[in-house]
C-alpha cells in the first residue's frame, strides 16, 4: 500500500494549495450553481476533506469555481 499520494494531498490542504486545469466538458458539470458543458472550460481546484461516518478523513481535489478567460 503506497501513502504518497495521500501524504501529499494532506500537504496540499494544509498549505491552501489550488490549481488550474483546462478540460473539455462532454457532461454536464455544476459548480457554485452554474452549469456549463460541450465546451473548454478552465477550472479552480482545491483540495478539501470529507469524512465518513467512521469519522475516517478522505482528501480530493474538488472543483471550486470557473476561470472565465
Amino acid at each position: 500500500m503506497r501513502f504518497t499520494k495521500e501524504k501529499q494531498l494532506i500537504e496540499d490542504y494544509w498549505e491552501d494549495t489550488k490549481k488550474t486545469k483546462t478540460k473539455f466538458l462532454w457532461w454536464p458539470m455544476t459548480i457554485d450553481g452554474e452549469t456549463r458543458w460541450l465546451e473548454t472550460a478552465n477550472i479552480l481546484y482545491k483540495v478539501k476533506f470529507y469524512e465518513d461516518w467512521l469519522c475516517n478523513r478522505y482528501y480530493d481535489w474538488t472543483p471550486v469555481k470557473f476561470i472565465n478567460e
